[in-house]
Formats: C-alpha cells, structure tokens, sequence
C-alpha cells in the first residue's frame, strides 16, 4: 500500500513538471497532497500506546532536519530507525549499506521559479511561473540589464521520491549512535543553557521575568499582551530550564491567544499538549532527564480527536520544536565565535 502510493507520487510529480498548464498543475498539486495527507493519516492511526507516541516524539529528535511529512513516513518504515540519512552520507563517514538492505523511502520536495513583471502602473507589478513565460519574456527576464522581468520567488511544486538507510542498516557502530544522540545534561550546565534560551526568546519579542510566587500556582506562564513569559523562582536549575522551555513554546506556536482567552480556556488541553510536547522533544536534543515529561498527555488528548486536529498538532509539534532548536543552536554559534574573536 505505501509503495503504490509512493509511486503515484512520483507519475503525478512528473506529469506535473511536465505540463505547463497551471490549472492542470494545481490539479495534480492537489492530487499529491491528498495522498499526502492519507499517508499522515495512516502513520497516526497506528499509534497503538504511550510509547508509540514517545517513540514518535523521539524520533523528532534524531531527525529534526526532516519535514513533518518525512517524520510520519521513517516512522512507518521503521519505528525504530536510531539515525537515518542518505546512502552519500555514510558513504562519507566511511560506512556500507549491508547487503539486502531495503531503503526508507522519503519526499524530496521539488520547487519552480516565480518571477514578477512589472506593469504600466508605477510601483505595482504581476507575478507568473516562470515556465508560463513566452519566448520574448524569458529573453527579457535572462537579460540581466532589463528589469523589467526579475526574481520573485520560489514556490513547492511537487515530489520526487528519495531514499535513506538507518545506521542499523549500515556497518556504523550503533553504541557510539546512542552516546552521541542522548547525551545527559548535568543540572549545573542547565544555567548557561537557560541563559542562551533567554537570548533566543529576546531574539523573538519576548522579555523573560522570574517571580517569587505566581497567584495560580503555576510553575510559569506566557503573558501575550506584555509579550512576557515569567518563570517562578526557587526551582532547581533544570526544572526552571524546563519550564522556560515550555512558555518558549507556547510563545511561538500560540500567538494567537492574544487577545482570545476564551479559545485558550476552551481547548487548554490542546494548547498544553502542543507545549509539553515541543519542550520534550527540545529537552531530549539537549539531553535533560524527560523522565518527569507525561508523553501519555498526547496520547490520551489524541485518542478521541478527528485526524485533521491531530495533524495540525503534531506539524505544529515538529516545526516549532525545529524552530526552537535551530534558534537555541544560532546561539551558541554566535557565543563561540565570539569568544574565539576574544
């Protein structure tokens, strides 16, 4: 089933770079979602327990340079993948596929060209394919001293099907896979992480404040209309790195709860799945205990959604978590060319 289905992607993206119809293009555009969409649907209704669901959050983990549509396919292919990446990738590291080994079958996302043309009105111009252009546009738009045909964008077009191995598949060491992806954070280096959290929320409107008590008698909240997340004091250097996690998330992912507190208080539930569960997957990069994290609240919130709620939340679970790590990472990079400069 999932092979047929990989296949039609692949002739429905190739009749889509094909043709130069756009409304045919869009046509088959929608064609390739909509078995997207059923595969999605697929890997979420085989989420059987807890821990299928801590395996998927893990899995974000170790794969956090992949899209949310490659999460939910490695995970149908191979739950319990440790390391995936190309077969190039190993090959550069010294490594071989072992023989007979099948491939994890993944989207490697095609784009086309937009471009904008300007019109006889100053200032406003038309945006179009760039496949769409005659012969006397193209000439214009290739012609680097006329401006009258330039760059605008890129846009997704379509699919080709890809292939990558997990390490278990490979002659890569699996114990050296493990140390190097779960590493453990001791709680004294949790105050320098904090700090680079801080720095990353700043980046992204926010001011952080700590309280010696919190009325509702919450560990810390995220406060849309002042743009503050405040963190109670007197927690242990993890906890409170944990918890400033957490508000980071909902700060990204819930922005529009401003000025809608009713929606919050309506589908809370929802809204504290999404953050509990980006700030286990971020404290796992980084290698906090996430012993304490319940992974049974996504589970138990999800069992009597429709999939269209689900798949919102788990996207919003994956992109935000990525979107956290890389500005956390963007950090520290910053810091250590610094402190190489000095």
């Amino acid at each position: 089933m999932l092979e047929e289905q990989l296949k039609k992607i692949n002739e429905l993206s190739f009749q889509t770079n094909k043709t130069k119809d756009v409304q045919e293009k869009e046509k088959l555009e929608d064609d390739i979602k909509s078995i997207i969409n059923d595969l999605k649907k697929q890997a979420i209704e085989s989420f059987k327990s807890e821990s299928d669901v801590k395996k998927f959050l893990d899995n974000i983990v170790k794969f956090n340079n992949y899209s949310y549509n490659n999460q939910c396919l490695i995970w149908m292919q191979k739950p319990d993948a440790s390391y995936v990446a190309p077969l190039r990738t190993f090959n550069k590291m010294g490594y071989r596929i072992n023989s007979n080994e099948k491939g994890i079958k993944i989207l490697v996302p095609t784009f086309y060209t937009i471009v904008k043309i300007k019109t006889d009105e100053e200032g406003k111009y038309i945006v179009k394919p760039l496949f769409s252009l005659t012969d006397e546009e193209r000439k214009k738009y290739e012609n680097k001293d006329d401006d009258s045909i330039t760059y605008h964008s890129q846009k997704l077009s379509n699919f080709k099907i890809g292939t990558v191995f997990d390490a278990s598949q490979t002659t890569m060491p699996l114990d050296a896979i493990e140390e190097k992806l779960n590493p453990v954070l001791e709680d004294d280096r949790a105050s320098g992480m904090e700090d680079n959290f801080i720095k990353a929320i700043y980046r992204n409107g926010f001011k952080v404040r700590y309280e010696e008590k919190i009325e509702s008698g919450a560990k810390g909240y995220c406060d849309f209309e002042k743009n503050e997340i405040v963190v109670l004091k007197g927690l242990s250097n993890l906890m409170r790195l944990k918890v400033v996690i957490h508000e980071y998330a909902h700060s990204l992912a819930h922005k529009h709860l401003l000025n809608n507190n009713m929606d919050y208080q309506t589908n809370r539930n929802k809204y504290e799945t999404e953050a509990e569960s980006i700030a286990y997957v971020v404290s796992k990069y980084l290698g906090l205990d996430t012993s304490s994290y319940s992974q049974m609240y996504l589970y138990s919130w999800s069992k009597d959604k429709d999939f269209k709620e689900i798949d919102d939340s788990l996207s919003s679970i994956v992109n935000y978590s990525k979107m956290i790590i890389d500005n956390y990472e963007k950090i520290v990079s910053k810091d250590l060319e610094q402190n190489i400069a000095i």
